[in-house]
């Protein structure tokens, strides 16, 4: 797209990386599920790998990936611009809560982070694993839901309007964990609101015209919002919580903006200021950490690995993550992008959680193709 930046690709041993170690991770990664992986250092593609039925040019959902992609990237720019504060109440956006008892102290923050108290469209873990073990699919088990929880996944009449009217609060904001599509739902409605008067009126001009425009991602690469907005309040919405699909090297280059802390070929898109608040840990409540789910701390829409609680990575590390484990990981002391798409990785039964099967099955075998080592938290690798 004229932006002036390709991808190379180089041999692993170029970037002091072991291609036996990349070659067994990646049919390790193959033999469960995964479609494609993409392994990019020191801005040279040292690993590509996709199924038979995928390419480079073939985008994949994204699930919760869309968290970081689309509703952190389009907060990132609105805060950049002074558009929208991380501490100002929703309500200023969302008029309808201001006088609610409790949605009345949601912030930004909140909604960004999954602090919001605003209770998730979901069954409970335990359910929802029956629902799978039953052969339903995600999707399936989505659309079954009963109440306004089905209704926010089928849509009816639109999910914003029941992420904003009929999602309960079940803790106050601030005080706790719960992870939160309708949450994020919110989000996508503040942030729109607060562009009212900019250049871009919505979610997906301001990321096309600020963003993937200029990191050259052609829009046949990526779409958001499960291909539509929702015409709600004047405004048109687009779905931040999920309902993408990318290019594996489309998620590639975002992360590279990131990495570059918003720098793309001596173009500052957004302030270094700004990105490296949204990727920082957020100050929020911590997730439960149960054995075999190594669940990470919230930045701004992304997580973070700034308590370490992946062990096998530098505390730098930050990612992007949606069910199937389709995965953007980051980590700027080695200059590494890493971008998964595919089935979940870890086995359930065996104790393995999403993130448990994460670190298992592709951080740390990734850290280990490094000449044998492990890298240390602050060394930058020549």
């Amino acid at each position: 797209m004229g932006d002036g930046f390709a991808w190379h690709t180089v041999s692993p041993e170029s970037q002091r990386m072991d291609p036996a170690k990349l070659d067994a991770l990646r049919d390790t990664v193959a033999a469960r599920g995964t479609r494609s992986i993409l392994v990019v250092r020191n801005d040279r593609i040292v690993y590509e790998w996709h199924a038979p039925d995928r390419g480079p040019s073939r985008r994949h959902y994204t699930a919760s990936l869309a968290k970081a992609l689309v509703a952190g990237v389009s907060l990132l720019v609105a805060l950049n611009d002074g558009r929208i504060g991380m501490d100002d109440y929703a309500w200023e956006y969302i008029p309808a809560w201001k006088d609610d008892p409790q949605k009345s102290k949601i912030t930004i923050r909140h909604l960004a982070t999954h602090s919001s108290g605003i209770e998730n469209a979901e069954l409970s873990q335990q359910e929802r694993a029956q629902a799978l073990a039953e052969g339903r699919t995600l999707t399936d088990h989505h659309m079954s839901l009963p109440g306004w929880k089905g209704a926010f996944w089928r849509k009816e009449p639109d999910p914003f309007s029941i992420a904003l009217t009929q999602a309960p609060v079940v803790f106050p904001p601030g005080t706790g964990y719960a992870y939160s599509n309708p949450g994020m739902a919110a989000l996508a409605y503040a942030v729109t609101a607060s562009l009212r008067g900019a250049p871009q009126s919505d979610i997906h001009a301001l990321l096309k015209e600020r963003i993937m425009d200029p990191i050259g991602v052609p829009e046949s690469d990526w779409s958001i919002g499960y291909g539509r907005p929702y015409e709600v309040d004047g405004m048109s919405l687009y779905a931040n919580w999920g309902g993408g699909e990318y290019t594996a090297r489309a998620v590639a280059r975002v992360g590279r903006l990131m990495l570059r802390k918003g720098e793309w070929n001596r173009r500052q898109l957004v302030d270094p200021a700004w990105v490296d608040r949204v990727l920082s840990y957020a100050g929020t409540p911590l997730p439960d950490r149960p054995s075999g789910n190594p669940q990470p701390a919230s930045g701004l829409c992304w997580w973070t690995n700034s308590d370490g609680v992946w062990p096998s990575l530098p505390r730098d590390a930050f990612a992007g993550a949606g069910a199937g484990n389709q995965v953007l990981l980051v980590v700027p002391c080695r200059d590494l992008i890493v971008v998964r798409n595919g089935e979940l990785l870890g086995d359930p039964s065996e104790g393995e959680g999403f993130w448990g099967g994460l670190t298992k099955y592709l951080f740390t075998p990734l850290m280990d193709a490094f000449d044998g080592r492990r890298p240390g938290d602050s060394a930058r690798a020549p």
